[in-house]
């Protein structure tokens, strides 16, 4: 029996007879090695011996039930302690291994330096001076690398490192150990390394340096599969361009071109000829426009061209459309292509989110009255709308709201938000789900945009949010840490009663708000950002978390974002499947990673696909990841302890 004893603290009756104490203490070690012993005697005096021979921690009066107590107290928080360490030891060792493997498998050259000797270097480093081996540089005095012509210049650097273990960024001349001279820049921080400190050295070749700036630059800017400008990018041009317009009381006219039956194509001819499509579209778009005009990529199938003051937008219109239906694309059906336009100086135009929603107006309106090519006007605004309550599914608009007043059409599902780091916060985000009259479960793509067009995105907010605090303080009422990751449309953040009711529903359940974030799209806060501020404000007032979702990799993100104080972002969805495949994009990931990092901002990379993404995200140093591969969206949340 004692073989399957597992105890923290053990108490020993020594007056007790016929019993082989030693053996059995031995037997209980087996199970329990860190257990406490402490042996009960009428005369504890005579037990000592016995107390040194079994290693007892202590030895009490056995009717002594005060300091019986005071000794199982001491020793049970004795065990606290001892476990506590084991569990730091544990924690560091690991800690050193994924230093050691984000050390190197990372691109950047790494090295660590004490008392002006090299004690380890990355194979990056290696790489970069010419050596092959680690041996080779390891008891390397740091000044062999530095070329004879700045070591005067080094020196005060080197006094400083041993010193500080740490000084300012140099650019310096290296050589490397073929003799060859090196341009680089050096940054230092302190560390530790075998209990000992040290200063890690990241060396950057200059030299390299400008180019991969542009690669990275070209990335931000542009589409990858067309080569054309990006969303992004175009939308920052658009206002820069459109505010300067403003300024010289000039007119700009943006057009957006759509394929209007791509999904067809792809249907019926598959998805290559349909990507096919696609490019040549936009071949024949870019060598058909002038080079003062801006061209993009603006959707899935959607391109967007801005004209200057001195082009005829309405001429180049039709001009480009002509040119489109007279190609051969070699598939079947033929793409069929609307185009919508608008001009700046059709009021009310304050900036470029008008404006594009204005041609996209009208792009809607030309397909809705299968015409070619439509301008906007400000009659547009009222029949466009009305066109659209038209065609409004009425079914499902009634399922909506249905699911809105009772709780069985709208199915929340549950998806695990996992960190690589071993963080124990149990993150999920919320989608939603449609039960129609025959059981099926529709997905948001399938009703969201009758919501949206119905006017429900407010109340379908609302009641995603009033059910997370719900669950949210169930599950933690139980002992789990969940937190939900909530999704807010624009309905939302334009709500201004929204925060005010947020306060009730988390006082009626007792809820919390940092149990909660709030997800917010990078188009969506730029479009509302005034009303985006105000709400971020309140929201960390009450502990809430903000997100940023379909994070853009450009510079104007990563400002919003700090603008914001945002908690977290979510990088475009495609980001997995493009760093597999592009070593561009992991570089690209990897600058934007770490600069959202230094400002405390946690990383998302979402629609994981496969174990290769693992790996890569792991090296980059990315967050948390999410993904079907992970774990597709379920209708609840399953404990470990429960399967």
């Amino acid at each position: 029996m004692l073989e399957s004893v597992h105890a923290d603290v053990v108490l020993v009756n020594c007056d007790a007879e016929e019993i082989d104490f030693t053996t059995a203490i031995r037997q209980i070690r087996r199970q329990s090695p860190m257990a406490a012993f402490i042996l009960l005697s009428d005369d504890p005096a005579e037990e000592l011996f016995f107390a040194a021979e079994t290693g007892a921690q202590d030895i009490i009066e056995r009717h002594d039930h005060a300091h019986l107590i005071y000794v199982v107290n001491r020793e049970q928080q004795n065990m606290i302690t001892k476990r506590q360490l084991l569990d730091a030891k544990t924690e560091a060792e690991e800690a050193k291994q994924r230093w050691t493997l984000l050390t190197n498998s990372s691109q950047e050259a790494i090295a660590y330096v004490h008392e002006g000797m090299h004690v380890h270097a990355n194979p990056a480093y290696l790489s970069l001076f010419g050596y092959q081996e680690a041996d080779d540089v390891e008891g390397l005095p740091f000044m062999d690398l530095i070329a004879s012509e700045d070591r005067l210049k080094f020196k005060p650097v080197l006094r400083m490192l041993e010193k500080e273990h740490t000084a300012e960024n140099i650019e310096i001349n290296c050589v490397t150990n073929e003799g060859e001279t090196l341009a680089v820049e050096m940054r230092f921080a302190p560390t530790r390394m075998e209990g000992e400190s040290c200063t890690q050295v990241i060396v950057t070749d200059r030299s390299a340096r400008t180019d991969y700036q542009q690669r990275l630059e070209d990335l931000a800017h542009y589409d990858m599969d067309t080569g054309l400008y990006n969303r992004n990018y175009f939308l920052e041009q658009l206002e820069e361009r459109l505010q300067q317009a403003m300024a010289d009381e000039n007119r700009l006219g943006l057009l957006t071109f759509d394929i209007a039956n791509l999904k067809d194509i792809r249907t019926e001819a598959g998805m290559d000829p349909g990507d096919q499509v696609l490019r040549e579209t936009a071949r024949l778009l870019n060598e058909a426009t002038y080079e003062s005009d801006l061209l993009a990529r603006f959707g899935e199938h959607e391109f967007a061209l801005l004209c200057t003051p001195d082009t005829d937008a309405k001429a180049v219109a039709y001009r480009l459309l002509e040119k489109l239906e007279q190609y051969d694309f070699g598939v079947s059906p033929k793409p069929k292509f609307v185009v919508g336009l608008a001009f700046s100086d059709t009021p009310p135009v304050r900036s470029a989110h008008d404006l594009l929603h204005h041609a996209t107006l009208a792009w809607k309106r030309a397909l809705e009255k299968k015409e070619d090519v439509i301008v906007f006007d400000e009659s547009i605004t009222e029949t466009a709308a009305g066109a659209g309550a038209d065609n409004i599914d009425e079914t499902l608009v009634q399922l909506i709201d249905e699911a809105l007043e009772k709780d069985n059409r709208f199915v929340p599902a549950y998806q695990p938000v996992v960190s690589l780091h071993g963080n124990s916060r149990e993150d999920y985000s919320i989608y939603l789900r449609l039960r129609d009259n025959d059981d099926k479960l529709l997905l948001p793509s399938e009703f969201m945009p009758e919501a949206v067009k119905s006017g429900r995105m407010a109340e379908i907010d609302r009641w995603v949010i009033r059910r997370s605090i719900r669950e949210v303080a169930e599950h933690r009422q139980k002992g789990h840490r969940i937190n939900f990751l909530v999704s807010l449309s624009s309905a939302g953040i334009t709500d201004d009663s929204l925060l005010l009711w947020i306060c009730d529903c988390l006082r009626e359940f007792k809820a919390k708000g940092a149990w909660l974030t709030f997800v917010v799209s990078q188009e969506e806060m730029t479009r509302h950002l005034e009303q985006m501020e105000q709400l971020a404000e309140g929201l960390k007032q009450i502990n809430c978390r903000i997100a940023m979702s379909h994070f853009s990799f450009e510079q104007e993100a990563v400002n919003l974002s700090k603008h914001l104080s945002l908690d977290m972002v979510c990088f475009e969805t495609d980001t997995a499947r493009n760093i597999a495949r592009d070593k561009e994009h992991r570089e690209l990931l990897g600058s934007y990673n770490e600069q959202l990092q230094k400002e405390g901002i946690k990383t998302v990379v979402t629609h994981i696909e496969e174990a290769a993404q693992l790996a890569l995200l792991w090296n980059i140093g990315v967050n948390y990841i999410q993904g079907n591969f992970i774990q597709e969206p379920v209708d609840s949340i399953v404990y470990d302890a429960e399967l």
